[in-house]
């Protein structure tokens, strides 16, 4: 049973390096493949965000590259590389950036 998808075994990488930003886009790389558990690596150019929604489970947010920022319940929470943050399964939100970033999703459900 592989869960696990996309990443390294010959030898370690960075997650920054795993992906690119792209003029104009939001890429998307699925770490996983399973129905209870997904981990996204995402890189956002400049400009680029993701609308107000909400997820199965609960979800934690790790800032890969530049400045992440998730906005929840008339707040704003900004994430520095290295940094995670939590949004509460079925909590609306939406993440965009200042500049380019680059960020890891996983969401965990039951």
């Amino acid at each position: 049973m592989d869960i696990l998808r996309n990443l390294p075994v010959e030898k370690p990488q960075s997650l920054k390096d795993m992906i690119s930003i792209k003029p104009h886009r939001v890429v998307s790389m699925a770490l996983t493949s399973s129905d209870n558990l997904q981990m996204i690596l995402f890189a956002f150019d400049k400009g680029e965000d993701i609308s107000e929604e909400s997820y199965f489970g609960d979800t934690l947010y790790m800032c890969v590259e530049g400045v992440v920022i998730i906005n929840i319940q008339e707040k704003e929470v900004r994430l520095k590389e290295g940094e995670v943050f939590k949004v509460s399964a079925n909590t609306l939100h939406a993440v965009s950036g200042a500049d380019g970033f680059k960020m890891l999703q996983i969401t965990l459900g039951c």
